[in-house]
């Protein structure tokens, strides 16, 4: 077993332990049970053979799907699968890269509004997974298994390793003795002003809009060297028009759609580069349903996300 493997089950065991040893014949063979159940779940929403690596990212998905089953039961489950693998059919690039993470917040988003989860069911269950998933020092985010040994936006356990400490974790959620902070759904955590006709501003903190997975002011493409414009994964098919405007209103630029990459994000491309635009733009996002949505670019030679 690798270091990061045997850390992993070294921390599980800890968090379980005391439990088990106070059991009785009768509640280790009911414990037993339950992890039987635990780990037969996540391994049918997992890809990865005995043996072999899981990430962070594939692992959040399997507990998602796990939690929904344990709350909603199997028919939900399933539902649920077969929701997911079509945003992730959807959202997938040219080179076959997945963005599971986000295909995951995208498919809670739409369990909500189909009436399967309740707002705060999809929170619980998507709060809970995100710690449950973690299998490296970073908790503040998720990683999958692209890039080199000594990549820091790689984690990946192997399977045993990173079941045994999911179950250890979701074991102390259900107990009590761990809470849950809030996810970092990119999704929610916008900084919007809404107006009265349900039009919205949004003001980026520093160059900070809404993290690395929605909203992405990008001056400088990197085979075009000209403006793109990434745009957040749930207004796919929604948006009509991206208009750039000077800080009188005046439009300068309509941007052309190129189509959708990194994670289901339809992109939109200008004739310069940002530094060529004057400052105090503006990125006007025009809706199907007649609003808008306003990002605000101090300085367009500078990246926004």
């Amino acid at each position: 077993m690798d270091p990061l493997s045997a850390l992993l089950a070294s921390k599980a065991i800890q968090g379980v332990t005391g439990a088990l040893t106070r059991s009785s014949t009768t509640d280790a063979q009911e414990t037993e049970s339950t992890t039987e159940g635990f780990d037969t779940l996540l391994r049918q929403y997992m890809t990865a053979s005995e043996g072999e690596n899981v990430s962070e990212e594939e692992l959040f998905a399997a507990i998602v799907q796990e939690r929904i089953e344990s709350l909603k039961g199997s028919e939900a489950a399933e539902e649920f699968s077969s929701m997911l693998q079509s945003n992730k059919s959807s959202m997938a690039r040219e080179d076959g890269y997945v963005p599971v993470e986000d295909a995951v917040y995208k498919t809670l988003r739409e369990a909500v509004d189909s009436g399967m989860l309740t707002k705060e069911e999809k929170n619980t269950i998507r709060d809970q997974s995100f710690v449950a998933a973690q299998l490296d020092d970073n908790d503040t985010a998720l990683f999958d298994g692209r890039g080199s040994a000594d990549d820091p936006t790689v984690a990946i356990a192997e399977m045993e390793a990173a079941l045994l400490s999911a179950r250890g974790i979701i074991e102390q959620l259900e107990g009590g003795s761990l809470v849950a902070d809030t996810a970092p759904d990119p999704v929610e955590v916008a900084d919007t002003t809404t107006s009265t006709e349900g039009d919205s501003v949004i003001t980026p903190n520093g160059t900070s809009v809404d993290g690395d997975q929605g909203f992405v002011f990008k001056p400088e493409s990197d085979h075009e060297k000209k403006l793109v414009i990434l745009l957040p994964p749930d207004l796919a098919g929604e948006v009509t028009d991206v208009t750039l405007k000077d800080e009188d209103g005046n439009t300068i630029e309509e941007g052309r759609s190129s189509g959708y990459a990194n994670g289901g994000r339809e992109h939109f491309r200008f004739n310069r580069a940002g530094q060529d635009y004057p400052e105090n733009i503006t990125v006007e996002v025009s809706l199907a349903d007649g609003t808008t949505t306003t990002y605000e670019i101090p300085n367009p030679g500078l990246r926004y996300d």
